[in-house]
């Protein structure tokens, strides 16, 4: 790779004050009908019927395909992107970085028109909460694609997972990523396979951008730590090992697909990776030093929070019952979901105790038992409010306005209490840009030298 070019690329991605929306990005898309080295293709449509389009650019050997959005919450993918591809149009003396990229600006575009309420206002917890929109596992485009594993089968897919799957059975990709990013923790890294070539470049470019590594355990307890910062990639068959050895009341309520890159492996192989890097810092301590904190104490305090949470929403649903008609669909689907799915994770949520034993926790324990669950319950309770916020709308003279009133009173309390313990504050969304794109260049020089 031209290093010119690599440094160059990188310090022309523009300055985001915001998100864009859906309708923007369309836009923006829309203009690359003007350079001839773009080419534009329908692959399938999205949830709501609508084109799902991807853009293929350069003429390289290999081929990469990158999908933004693979989370409805998940924008930052769509600048990336844009960019990207626009960037390699005007510049075609950087001969496309010696690949051939087929590009998926947006791919849960449904969803991420829910979120856009809080796209000019990331900083606000608040307005974050109350128009926050994720879907359900079993309903989401990274854990619907086709499955079999002993007695499990999963044939449930998204339509975007299906036009996904297309293209890599057809075009078979050496390089998969999916733009994630994590919103409140440290950088880190999904691999498919160790590649230890790329973590010093890596490391580098978070030292450069000022984006610490995360140095925490893996965020499943099969998880695997190739070196700091950096986990195997994990997919469907590895919960359904761990729950038939550790928690098999668990296999009996899981509802769930396989992931792309699971898929990519299985079918295809080559390299996967996501980047996770955090909208939102926090001065807060998140590493594996002993706290003062004892970690079954902060277990018990977790599940009595959540508790009183995922029981408070159940008896908010149940007064709006006879409203529901009223409210969205889609978002009332996913709201029921979300409280059924909180609700049982709290069943079995003292099968996960046992083991912690009475020793000190990890000060990242203690931030993601403390802090990040209610976070957590924030997010549910803004999601509860915009269900009866929409029934209000529908029906003034209705129990919806008090009701309302009251959620409004504990999401405004709780974001206050999570903001004073937190400290949180926005990241450049430029410098995360500059993250995600870096990394997917170095990797994909990495993966070019080593065949």
């Amino acid at each position: 790779m031209n290093l010119s070019h690599f440094h160059k690329i990188l310090r022309e991605v523009p300055y985001y004050n915001r998100f864009l929306k859906v309708n923007e990005i369309g836009a923006l898309t829309g203009n690359f009908r003007q350079y001839s080295s773009i080419e534009e293709r329908t692959i399938g449509k999205t949830a709501e019927e609508k084109p799902l389009r991807m853009y293929s650019i350069g003429n390289g050997e290999k081929t990469a395909l990158l999908i933004g959005v693979p989370h409805s919450d998940e924008p930052l993918g769509s600048l990336v992107t844009t960019y990207f591809i626009e960037w390699m149009a005007k510049h075609p003396e950087a001969e496309f970085f010696n690949w051939r990229w087929l590009i998926i600006p947006m791919l849960e575009q449904r969803g991420m028109r829910m979120n856009e309420g809080w796209f000019s206002s990331i900083a606000s917890l608040v307005d974050t909460a109350k128009s926050y929109f994720r879907e359900p596992t079993e309903n989401q485009y990274e854990w619907t694609f086709p499955f079999k594993y002993k007695n499990y089968l999963w044939v449930h897919p998204r339509p975007e997972s299906n036009a996904v799957k297309e293209v890599l059975k057809d075009e078979k990709p050496e390089l998969l990523c999916n733009l994630h990013h994590c919103s409140f923790y440290n950088t880190y890294f999904y691999f498919s396979r160790d590649l230890p070539e790329a973590y010093p470049r890596l490391r580098e470019l978070c030292d450069n951008l000022g984006l610490p590594l995360s140095i925490s355990n893996p965020d499943v307890p099969f998880g695997k730590v190739l070196t700091p910062g950096f986990y195997q990639m994990y997919g469907l068959r590895d919960y359904i090992d761990y729950y038939a050895q550790n928690e098999p009341e668990n296999l009996l309520t899981m509802r769930r697909g396989s992931t792309s890159d699971e898929w990519y492996q299985n079918r295809i192989g080559g390299f996967s990776f996501n980047c996770e890097v955090p909208l939102l810092k926090s001065s807060i301590k998140k590493d594996e030093r002993a706290s003062n904190h004892k970690l079954q104490d902060l277990l018990e305090k977790r599940r009595e929070r959540r508790e009183a949470t995922v029981q408070y929403c159940i008896n908010v649903l149940t007064k709006l019952e006879p409203y529901f008609y009223l409210s969205d669909p889609v978002l009332l689907d996913s709201v029921l979901k979300h409280v059924a799915n909180a609700k049982l994770e709290l069943e079995s949520f003292f099968a996960r105790m046992q083991p912690a034993g009475n020793r000190n926790a990890t000060n990242f324990e203690v931030f993601d038992n403390s802090l990040m669950v209610d976070v957590a319950n924030l997010l549910l309770l803004g999601q509860i409010w915009r269900v009866t916020e929409t029934i209000r709308r529908n029906k003034r003279k209705s129990s919806a306005t008090k009701i309302a009133l009251e959620i409004d009173r504990k999401v405004l309390a709780l974001a206050e209490n999570i903001n004073c313990q937190g400290e949180f504050v926005p990241i450049s969304l430029q410098k995360l840009a500059k993250m995600q794109l870096g990394s997917i260049l170095i990797i994909s020089d990495v993966l070019s030298k080593n065949t």
